[in-house]
């Protein structure tokens, strides 16, 4: 894999992770309603996973 596409696939994985592990602080606004309940344990761990291989492959 080449620099510049490494260095992509670090910055989206670490940009996805850090989103998964953001969008756990919406379910605690009660003026946001989800509508459905997303599995936000798995989320938290996936989240976590893809930023420490987004900062591995950094």
């Amino acid at each position: 894999m080449d620099k510049a596409t490494k260095t992509q696939l670090s910055i989206g994985l670490f940009i996805i992770g850090l989103a998964m592990i953001l969008v756990q602080d919406l379910k605690r606004l009660p003026s946001i309603d989800l509508g459905f309940s997303w599995p936000f344990d798995i989320m938290f761990y996936i989240g976590l996973i893809f930023m420490a291989t987004g900062y591995y492959l950094k």
